[in-house]
């Protein structure tokens, strides 16, 4: 078996502990373990990677987002395990696996790996995806987003310029009368496609908070502007 686990190396929602001892026990298993930096990323990029990552079994956070992100990135069909939400001995469990005790010399090349990962904290891949079983094809996050993310394409809601997206703000999933926005690096549910109601229910004034981020994206031109003058 090829298993694929997602470190999310810039975020903290993934127990490196855990991480390390699924990729322990399963390498000793005699399974194929790969470790990557950042699912979310090489989906925003459609990377050639996300293709061969989908013929595995992937290891990452909630299902329901890491389906919209293979999805939006071509694939369809994956087979998913929550690392997120569930222990390295659950997610064994359900791949078959038998958990077997190790020393710090198995650990050791896999913690490597993750200490060397990178961490972009405010700069790493944060971009909204749609579940599709629930859109209703509505418009208004289109009509919200103030950085043109999202587009309207043959009549369907589309993530169009993800890399468009402001970091750490899920405000357009609050706008969203089905639920159906997921950003996958939120810390609660449902906004990350997790099946808890973690999130309360916050009424946005949506004039209000597109004219602040629309200022701030201005105030981000302008300064650019004036770098490149200057230069």
């Amino acid at each position: 078996m090829k298993i694929t686990i997602c470190v999310c190396s810039s975020r903290s929602f993934m127990d490196r502990s855990e991480v390390i001892k699924l990729a322990v026990c399963a390498h000793k298993a005699g399974h194929e373990v790969r470790l990557v930096s950042d699912l979310c990323e090489l989906c925003e990029n459609k990377s050639e990677e996300v293709h061969q990552i989908a013929d595995t079994a992937i290891v990452a956070c909630h299902p329901r987002a890491v389906r919209s992100l293979m999805a939006f990135a071509g694939e369809d069909d994956v087979e998913l395990y929550n690392l997120r939400s569930q222990s390295a001995v659950e997610v064994l469990q359900s791949l078959g696996v038998k958990a077997v005790d190790f020393n710090e010399a198995d650990a050791a090349p896999w913690k490597r790996e993750t200490d060397a990962m990178p961490r972009k904290l405010g700069e790493d891949a944060w971009y909204p995806t749609l579940d599709k079983d629930v859109c209703a094809e509505c418009g208004k996050c289109l009509e919200f987003c103030p950085f043109g993310v999202y587009e309207m394409v043959n009549e369907r809601i589309r993530v169009v310029h993800p890399h468009h997206c402001k970091n750490n703000c899920p405000a357009c999933a609050r706008t969203c009368p089905a639920s159906s926005i997921i950003f996958p690096k939120y810390e609660r549910s449902p906004i990350n496609g997790g099946e808890d109601r973690q999130e309360n229910a916050i009424k946005l004034d949506s004039r209000e908070l597109y004219a602040t981020t629309l200022r701030e994206r201005l105030a981000t031109r302008k300064g650019t502007v004036f770098r490149v003058k200057k230069e």
